[in-house]
């Protein structure tokens, strides 16, 4: 073993990336940083299938087929599932394929870019001894979750959602300490990357194309209508609305007692009247929804945890204030960061 590394390269030069999900910000960052003699684990079946695997180099590996069909499989099954069902299901699939991508590791690698999918489990196999990493973050941390759900459970204590399910201690503090020994996190969301300071190596979002449309005079609330969402917020907003209020997504739960709305599915011209979106929701991991309507000239209310640069949108408090001068006023919408 030490000869072959002699002929392929000291052993520290070679860096690991075992991923999940591709997302445009960190295909890019992939595509920049990954050297010939790095190495890809990722789940899939073979290379470019499934798409949502299909990372931009030249020779990633898949060892994982079985663990990855049994994936999609579970998650086609618990799709309509409690959420507390469908959570642990996913869990356990992770675990499944971090193992499986875990022996594939190459003994060469000192330094691994993990998915933040599999860090504990590739931990419980200790494939993280003796190496560095960095975490790709696509979520918040789960005691971070807990702590936001926990804290939106108070204003919904009827709520059959909201505390549907919450992870078992043991992992939610494996992966705190995990986080806490990562060299950088790396992600494009501006609520993560805040948690960690120095650490974290923030990306842009991708953006998409501007879309071209009318300006809008409706107010949206962008669902699907569940406590997490916190229609409850928007709901005090929509009484004093002269239109009916636009509901995106499905209704999972009643909240729209003696409010006005008009319920609407997501689609090409879904936003074509749309002038300001309210996205009060406890917890946002991926904002492509809220990407897509500034690229339309809408503004966005939203909470920090939106995930968005603060640039990008407006305090929830300040709808009343400033959607009300911009309809006196006719002046432009405020579409700050639609550039790029």
């Amino acid at each position: 073993m030490h000869r072959s590394a002699d002929r392929t390269g000291r052993a520290g030069e070679r860096v690991a990336w075992i991923l999940d999900d591709v997302w445009p910000e960190t295909a890019s960052m992939v595509q920049t940083l990954f050297n010939p003699g790095d190495q890809l684990l990722t789940p899939g079946i073979f290379r470019g299938f499934p798409a949502r695997y299909d990372w931009p180099v030249a020779r990633p590996q898949h060892p994982a087929r079985r663990a990855t069909l049994l994936r999609h499989w579970a998650m086609r099954r618990s799709r309509n599932a409690s959420g507390a069902r469908r959570q642990e299901s996913y869990l356990r699939q992770d675990r499944s394929i971090a193992l499986r991508l875990g022996k594939f590791i190459d003994f060469r690698a000192r330094h691994l870019v993990v998915a933040q999918s599999w860090l504990p489990w590739l931990d419980e196999a200790g494939a993280l001894g003796g190496r560095s990493f960095d975490v790709v973050m696509s979520r918040y941390p789960l005691a971070e979750i807990h702590c936001s759900l926990d804290e939106a459970a108070e204003a919904f204590k009827s709520s059959a959602t909201i505390g549907d399910f919450r992870a078992e201690p043991e992992l939610v503090e494996r992966e705190l300490r995990l986080l806490a020994r990562a060299r950088r996190i790396i992600t494009p969301h501006h609520g993560i990357a805040a948690l960690f300071g120095d650490r974290a190596q923030l990306l842009a979002w991708h953006r998409p194309r501007a879309a071209i449309q009318a300006r809008g005079n409706r107010v949206a609330f962008l669902g699907p209508t569940i406590a997490r969402q916190r229609p409850d917020l928007v709901r005090a907003i929509a009484s004093s609305l002269n239109q009916p209020l636009i509901v995106f997504g499905p209704m999972l739960e009643q909240h729209w007692d003696a409010v006005a709305i008009e319920r609407r599915a997501y689609g090409p011209r879904s936003l074509q009247d749309v002038g300001a979106l309210l996205h009060p929701a406890t917890i946002t991991h991926q904002p492509r929804l809220l990407l897509a309507a500034i690229a339309s000239g809408i503004t966005v209310y939203a909470t920090p945890t939106c995930g968005l640069a603060p640039t990008d949108y407006l305090a929830l408090e300040t709808f009343r204030e400033t959607w009300s001068e911009q309809r006196t006023t006719q002046a432009p919408l405020v579409t700050a960061g639609t550039a790029g």
